[in-house]
Parts: structure tokens; C-alpha cells; sequence
């Protein structure tokens, strides 16, 4: 019995052989000859930038007055056309910003009309400030100036009490500024 089962051993390994032989890669190692193929280099594009100095247009959101502003006030504003860059919107129209008050003034006597310095200071985009800079916007006030002096020559001294008008940035004025800075976006802006 022992060679019957001996017998059978071999037979059962003899049919495993192949299976094993099977099982091995059948992929010939690469001859000297031949070369392994190197990944070419690949340009990796560079990043979008909206460059410092960049023009853009800003609009007034709330009444800034000389009736009631103070030195240090800030004031909302928002981006009144989009920013473009390549073609593509890298800002967009309606992006939040704000804008400071620097000097005011009321209208004074003889005339003199009030004074309203105001600064743009950043929008607010990709959850990021945008430094903003070189607001320009058309402003004005009555100046009764000659008023005054037509008044104190006919009554006189009493034509000083005339004063000037405020000063007022309504809401939609539109004025003019520029990025303080480089402003590269989260995402960069895809062409249209």
C-alpha cells in the first residue's frame, strides 16, 4: 500500500508542477538593448497674476456725507466691473471691498464749501483682503463763494454767514482705483 500511495503523492504533485509554472510572469526581462523609456519634461504653466497697479472701478454702496462722516470712518464699496485677466474674469463684478474717510470738513463761512478726502482700502475676495489704492472720484459741493462776497458788499458783514454746501458721495458713485498689490487667485481664471 505504501508504494499505491507513494504513487499517488507523485501523481498529484505532478499535476500541480504545471500549474505552478503557469502562475509565473511570463514577461521576459528587458535586454541590454533595450532602453527604458524617460519621461519628458512638462511645462508646468505659470501662475496667473493680476499685477499691482492694475485699473479697476469701484462703486459706492452707502451715502458718505460730510454731515455726518468722521476721520477714520470706513465706508462699504463693491467692484463695479470685473477684473479681467488673459480675457478672463479674475475678480468678479459685485466683489465686496471697503473704503476709509481720511479728512473732512464741514462747509464753513463765506461760502466755503466741505471737504471730503476719501481712501479706497480692499476688496474682499477668496475669503482674502485685496489691497486697493489711488481712489479717484468726482465730487461736489455748492460754492457760494462769490455768493458771500455779493452779500457782504450789499449788507456787510452778515454776507459771512453764508455757507457752503456738503459734500456727499451717493450711493452708485463710481470712481476709480487700483490694486495695491500682486493678486494671484485661488483658482486660476479660465478663458472664455
Amino acid at each position: 500500500m505504501p508504494k499505491i500511495l507513494t504513487a499517488a503523492v507523485l501523481a498529484a504533485l505532478t499535476a500541480l508542477v504545471p500549474v505552478t509554472v503557469w502562475a509565473q510572469s511570463t514577461e521576459t526581462p528587458p535586454s541590454e538593448t533595450t532602453a527604458t523609456p524617460v519621461a519628458e519634461p512638462v511645462a508646468v504653466p505659470a501662475a496667473a497674476v493680476v499685477p499691482n497697479g492694475t485699473p479697476i472701478v469701484v462703486e459706492i454702496i452707502e451715502l458718505v456725507s460730510t454731515r455726518s462722516a468722521t476721520v477714520g470712518d470706513m465706508f462699504p464699496l463693491k467692484l463695479a466691473e470685473p477684473v479681467l485677466l488673459n480675457g478672463a474674469v479674475a475678480i468678479p463684478e459685485g466683489t465686496p471691498g471697503k473704503g476709509q474717510v481720511v479728512d473732512t470738513g464741514k462747509p464753513g463761512m463765506g461760502g466755503k464749501p466741505g471737504k471730503l478726502v476719501l481712501a479706497a482700502r480692499y476688496l474682499e475676495f477668496e475669503g482674502r483682503q485685496i489691497p486697493i489704492r489711488a481712489l479717484k472720484l468726482g465730487l461736489g459741493a455748492r460754492d457760494n463763494a462769490g455768493a458771500s462776497a455779493a452779500t457782504t458788499i450789499a449788507v456787510g458783514v452778515f454776507g459771512l454767514a453764508v455757507t457752503g454746501g456738503h459734500m456727499e458721495a451717493l450711493p452708485g458713485t463710481r470712481a476709480s482705483a487700483k490694486l495695491a498689490a500682486d493678486f494671484t487667485p485661488a483658482i486660476p481664471p479660465a478663458s472664455q
